[in-house]
C-alpha cells in the first residue's frame, strides 16, 4: 500500500502526512475500503485492539448503500491499490469503519471519541494556484473528493488512538474510537448505533473541522442548532409509449415527476422552526420520442426538531403520491438516511471549556456553535444521552480555501495537531 511515512503517529508531520494521503485517496459512504484498511494496520502495527466488519453495523440500517456492481468496484480498485485481502473479504459489502479499544491501567467511566470517513461526490478542482495540486495531493479518483475535512479527522482520530495508546498507564476507565463511515449520508452513524457500538458509553465527544469558525486556535466546546433530516430517493414507473403514433396509451413517469418536483418545493414551511426540502436530482433517460416509462428522484428534508422534519417528510411523500396518481403512475420511495435532532450536554460542554483553556494554543473558546445543518453524529449523541450520558460535538476554527462541499476545498493543516491535543486531553481529564 502507498504509506504515509512510518513515524510516530502523534507527530505533526506524520499527521499531516497521513491526511494528504488520505485526501489522495478518497472514498465515499460505504465503499471506504481502503481508508479502513489504512486505519486498522495502523492500528493494528500499534497493538491497539480493533473490531470491524460485520460486527460494528446493524444491515437493516446501512442506509443508502451502494450497488453490488459499485461495491466491486471499489473494493478491486482497493485490491489494486495494496490493500490487505483478508481485510476486504471481512469487509465487503460495504461493512467499513472500524472501532479501536483502549483499556485505561485505572477504573473510570467508558469515553468515545468519534471520526468520520468519508468523501464527497464530487470532482476536485485541479487549479494550479490550490496547495493539494502543488504538493501533489489531489484526488485520484475521479468524481470523488475530501471536501469537508473528513480526512482530516480520521487522522485526528490515529494520532489520539497512538496518544492514548502511549499514555495509557496515565488513562482511567476505557476509551472507544469510532471510524465512522458514511456520514455525508447519514447512514454510517445509525447502522453503528444500532449495532450497540455506543452501548455503554458514559462520555461522547464528537469534532469538525471549522464549518466556518476561524481561525486556528478558535475552539467551540460544544454545538446546537443542528437539522434533523432525511434522505430519500424515489422511482416513479409509468408506461412506455410512442410519442406521435400512440401517446394516450403512455404514463408519464417524467411529467409526474416534474409535477412533484414543483410542488415539493411549494410545500408550506413549518412555523414551529426552521424547515428545509431540496430536489438535488431528477433523471429519465427516454428519447425525445418516447412517453418516458420511468423517473428518479433524489431530495431531503431537514427540520429545527425531529417533529418539524417528519411533517416536511411526510407533506413530501404526500405530494409525490399525487403527482404519480395524477399521471397513472405508482411510486416506490427508499430511505438513504436520517439524522436526529439534538444539543450537546450543557453540562459537558462547560467541562470542556474549563479543560480548553490550559491547553497551549488554544487562544479563543466559544461555550456553542450554531451548526445550522445535519450530522449524523446527533443519532450517536441521542444514544449516549437516553441511556444516561453526556456528549457534545466540538468545533476546530480553522482557516478554509473555499466553503465546504466546493471542489476547491482545503483546510489550514495547522489544525490537526491542535486538534489531537486537545482531545487527548479532554479523554485524559474527564474520566
Amino acid at each position: 500500500m502507498n504509506a504515509a511515512p512510518q513515524a510516530v503517529p502523534s507527530k505533526p508531520d506524520f499527521i499531516t502526512a497521513l491526511r494528504r494521503e488520505l485526501h489522495h485517496y478518497p472514498e465515499p459512504a460505504w465503499m471506504e475500503y481502503r481508508t479502513t484498511c489504512r486505519v486498522v494496520e495502523l492500528l493494528t502495527a500499534l497493538g491497539i485492539p480493533v473490531r470491524y466488519g460485520s460486527a460494528i453495523h446493524s444491515r437493516p440500517h446501512m442506509y443508502g448503500l451502494p450497488s453490488p456492481a459499485a461495491d466491486e468496484a471499489a473494493l478491486e480498485r482497493a485490491r489494486q491499490e495494496g490493500c490487505d485481502g483478508a481485510l476486504l473479504a471481512a469487509m465487503a459489502g460495504g461493512y467499513t469503519g472500524c472501532v479501536a479499544t483502549i483499556d485505561g491501567a485505572h477504573p473510570g467511566r467508558t469515553l468515545a471519541v468519534r471520526v468520520d470517513l468519508d468523501c464527497n461526490t464530487l470532482p476536485e478542482s485541479l487549479d494550479a494556484d490550490r496547495l493539494p495540486v502543488r504538493e501533489g495531493f489531489a484526488s485520484c479518483h475521479d468524481g470523488f473528493m475530501h471536501a469537508c475535512g473528513h480526512d482530516g479527522h480520521t487522522a485526528i482520530g490515529l494520532a489520539l488512538a497512538a496518544q492514548l495508546w502511549d499514555h495509557r498507564q496515565e488513562l482511567h476507565g476505557q476509551v472507544r474510537i469510532i471510524f465512522q463511515p458514511a456520514e455525508e449520508g447519514l447512514g454510517g452513524g445509525t447502522s453503528m448505533v444500532e449495532a450497540g457500538v455506543l452501548d455503554g458509553v458514559d462520555i461522547l465527544l464528537g469534532s469538525h473541522i471549522s464549518m466556518g469558525l476561524a481561525p486556528v486556535g478558535t475552539v467551540a466546546a460544544g454545538t446546537h442548532g443542528f437539522l434533523a433530516s432525511t434522505k430519500m430517493d424515489v422511482l416513479i414507473h409509468g408506461r412506455g409509449a410512442h410519442a406521435g403514433v400512440c401517446p394516450e396509451e403512455g404514463r408519464n413517469a417524467l411529467a409526474a415527476a416534474a409535477a412533484a418536483v414543483t410542488n415539493l418545493l411549494a410545500i408550506s414551511r413549518s412555523g414551529q422552526g426552521a424547515s428545509r426540502i431540496n430536489v438535488g436530482s431528477l433523471v429519465s433517460k427516454a428519447g425525445r420520442n418516447v412517453i418516458p416509462p420511468e423517473a428518479a428522484l433524489s431530495l431531503e428534508t431537514r427540520g429545527a426538531t425531529d417533529e418539524i422534519n417528519r411533517y416536511m417528510e411526510d407533506a413530501a411523500l404526500r405530494v409525490i403520491d399525487a403527482a404519480a396518481q395524477m399521471y397513472g403512475c405508482t411510486v416506490e420511495h427508499r430511505i438513504m438516511g436520517r439524522g436526529d435532532c439534538t444539543d450537546s450536554t450543557p453540562e459537558l460542554a462547560e467541562r470542556v471549556m474549563e479543560i480548553l483553556r490550559r491547553i497551549p494554543g488554544v487562544k479563543e473558546i466559544l461555550p456553542s456553535f450554531n451548526f445550522r445543518a445535519s450530522e449524523d453524529i446527533t443519532t450517536m449523541m441521542r444514544r449516549v444521552q437516553t441511556q444516561g450520558g453526556q456528549a457534545t460535538e466540538l468545533i476546530f476554527g480553522a482557516e478554509i480555501a473555499a466553503p465546504h462541499h466546493s471542489e476547491r476545498f482545503d483546510f489550514d493543516e495547522a489544525v490537526l495537531p491542535l486538534a489531537v491535543r486537545v482531545l487527548t486531553e479532554l479523554a485524559l481529564s474527564l474520566n
